[in-house]
């Protein structure tokens, strides 16, 4: 038997949010893959190395096992307002078993009107406003509602991949996944989420972050979608 787990790709996306979950999914028996974007090609990711779209929003599966979005900043926002991916996303969400996704992907879930009334993940500093799409936001690194994964940023995806394996193959295999990844995280510092941080730090990060990620859009798309 075949897994099918079919990702969505764009110009600019984050290159961990999808590097790191697929390495863990490629261990599910049967895993088979496509990238789609509008066009096939290779698309330069935010860490500057490409990812090569194998199919087009028109021939990829219709039907996949596993529909995933990986997340970003500017360019991620940009598709909250474009109806074509967003289009696509809820005709292939419709008919996938798992909708999942990690990072501010779920952002882009919510917009086509798939989260709607689910629990998801996010990004922490995007994450509240997952509501407006009609989501209920948690904070939780791995958020598993029903037949909706969603995970938190970035490094949340490799998490989000191995228990991924387990919900779908079994929690022996998702053992055997984290041993074989050897996935055993050890932060240098400490401050990987705003809890464990101080406000000045937290504060710093969320200046960082204002230009990046243009929260007004998402008031915008909740307002279009009424």
């Amino acid at each position: 038997m075949s897994f099918k787990v079919l990702s969505l790709v764009f110009p600019g996306m984050t290159l961990i949010d999808l590097a790191g979950p697929l390495q863990a999914l490629s261990f599910i028996p049967g895993f088979e893959s496509q990238l789609a974007w509008k066009h096939t090609g290779a698309l330069a990711s935010d860490a500057g190395v490409s990812v090569v779209a194998t199919h087009g929003f028109d021939d990829c599966w219709e039907a996949p096992d596993l529909l995933f979005v990986p997340g970003n900043t500017k360019a991620l926002f940009a598709l909250l307002e474009d109806e074509q991916t967003k289009a696509f996303l809820a005709r292939v969400g419709a008919r996938s078993t798992w909708i999942t996704s990690v990072c501010n992907g779920s952002l882009l879930l919510a917009a086509a009107g798939l989260l709607d009334g689910y629990r998801a993940g996010c990004y922490w500093y995007a994450r509240d406003r997952l509501a407006l799409l009609g989501a209920i936001p948690s904070p939780g690194r791995i958020v598993i509602d029903r037949n909706r994964m969603t995970g938190g940023g970035m490094t949340a995806g490799i998490d989000f991949g191995v228990r991924v394996v387990g919900e779908i193959a079994g929690e022996a295999t998702g053992r055997m996944v984290e041993l074989l990844m050897e996935y055993a995280p050890q932060p240098p510092y400490g401050t990987g989420r705003p809890e464990l941080c101080d406000e000045a730090l937290v504060a710093g990060a969320r200046e960082a972050l204002r230009e990046l990620m243009p929260l007004g859009t998402i008031e915008r798309v909740a307002a279009a979608r009424g």
